[in-house]
């Protein structure tokens, strides 16, 4: 699968977004900062709203041409589950290890727990409060493989006028069903992804607009705020500007690293970030001086994790299937 620099600049910006929401607005809800409230970066929170818009826009183009819902399933399971399995591990022994009296540790049954990533559906506590996007994105993976099974992605305009109706339905009425397990409250992100694909693509026509219109509508319906009509107006933008081929000068270095640690850097930076932030906090008094340590501290752990841990595993796993002859003309996609 090709591999868009553009999606990277995209994930660079969700990602610092989100981290910068928790070291100022999050961190002050948990433990207080002692500069004014104005300096916090409370719009970063909707940086996952922007992260499943990717995903919507990357898991169809992958179930695009020759491939399987084996070879689909065990791209994700090899994306996402062992760099996950190290942070979880990673996050767990560096808050027990704390002894931090405001960071509460988590028993080894938890760890054991989140080891399936399937904690948040039963109730059980994440080990880092980050790890609740990854329900939604593995509804939505759930979602698309059955799709994708019953050969109904060609149909993709008629199941997001259904998928849209039910969103909008729960919105106002709260539906008694299926909110959770179908993604009511998220599911326009990731349907946008999917139909700003079909326009990038060339398989859109004036209907593909017309229906992300009503995901950006969705949206505000489910979070009636003007910061989320601002915001969500802002994030659909920046995809069309990717879409059509103008997000290209904004593709800084800085924002196309980012979203190469993305992945690590979004499952490590919360926990361990309030752990250092904490810790160095008693030492530097200037508190911006803090947040920022924390910023370049958790990029670099995240980086070292990326470099020496995420992609050599995942090359080995890629390779050790898709090797395989019968394998190798799926892998080309």
């Amino acid at each position: 699968m090709v591999r868009l620099k553009e999606l990277d600049v995209l994930r660079g910006i969700a990602a610092l977004n989100v981290v910068v929401f928790h070291y100022t607005s999050k961190f002050r809800m948990n433990f207080g900062h002692n500069y004014p409230a104005k300096f916090d970066w409370d719009l970063g929170r909707y940086g996952v709203e922007l992260f499943f818009m990717i995903s919507g826009f990357v898991i169809f183009m992958s179930l695009q041409g020759k491939t399987s819902l084996e070879d689909f399933a065990y791209k994700r399971f090899s994306r996402l589950y062992p760099t996950y399995w190290i942070c979880v591990f990673i996050t767990f022994l560096i808050v027990n290890l704390s002894q931090d009296p405001k960071m509460e540790p988590n028993s080894f049954s938890i760890l054991l727990m989140n080891m399936s990533m399937l904690q948040g559906v039963f109730g059980i506590k994440n080990v880092d409060g980050a790890y609740w996007s990854l329900i939604p994105e593995l509804f939505f993976y759930a979602f698309m493989g059955a799709l994708f099974q019953l050969k109904m992605l060609g149909k993709v305009r008629t199941i997001a006028v259904i998928w849209l109706t039910l969103m909008i339905s729960n919105s106002l009425f709260k539906l008694p069903f299926g909110a959770y397990v179908l993604n009511l409250q998220y599911g326009m992100f990731f349907l946008a992804g999917i139909l700003f694909y079909r326009i990038k693509f060339k398989e859109g026509d004036w209907r593909e607009h017309i229906l992300i219109g009503f995901c950006f509508l969705a949206g505000v319906i489910e979070n009636p705020t003007l910061i989320c009509l601002g915001v969500f107006f802002t994030i659909f933008c920046l995809f069309y500007l990717f879409v059509y081929d103008k997000l290209k000068v904004f593709a800084w270095k800085p924002f196309v690293f980012l979203g190469y640690i993305s992945y690590p850097l979004y499952l490590l930076h919360q926990n361990i970030g309030f752990v250092l932030m904490r810790k160095i906090g008693k030492y530097i008094p200037n508190e911006f001086l803090v947040i920022l340590i924390g910023i370049v501290c958790m990029i670099t752990v995240a980086w070292l994790v990326t470099r020496f841990l995420e992609k050599p595993i995942l090359h080995f796993l890629r390779n050790y299937r898709f090797s395989k002859p019968r394998y190798s003309g799926s892998f080309q996609k």
